[in-house]
């Protein structure tokens, strides 16, 4: 059976009425949100989830990205640096290089 956007939603709406402390539920929310170019509500989430967790290196790496998109080039080259750095400190070294190849783009 096919999932659609609106049940991914309802899901992360309610696992987070459930446990909003949950900065995993908050991230994957605000993919949703970008993957529809809702920019404004992916960076909420994304606000969210590292405020939760500021270490989420997943989270300032795809922030960078939605600040980007949004026309914040500042704020993105701050995030990506971010999560490269994150990346490295926990030695996942593929993801740091993503982060370091779309600094080279930027």
């Amino acid at each position: 059976q096919k999932v659609g956007i609106k049940d991914l939603l309802a899901d992360y709406n309610q696992a987070l009425k459930l446990n909003p402390n949950d900065a995993t539920a908050y991230y994957n929310r605000g993919l949703l949100y970008a993957n529809q170019q809702k920019w404004e509500l992916a960076l909420a989430d994304y606000n969210q989830a590292l405020q939760l967790n500021p270490n989420y290196a997943n989270a300032y790496y795809n922030r960078g990205i939605v600040r980007y998109q949004m026309g914040d080039r500042q704020g993105s080259i701050q995030d990506l640096q971010k999560s490269a750095e994150l990346f490295y400190q926990q030695g996942n070294m593929s993801l740091y290089q993503q982060a370091i190849d779309v600094l080279k783009q930027i």
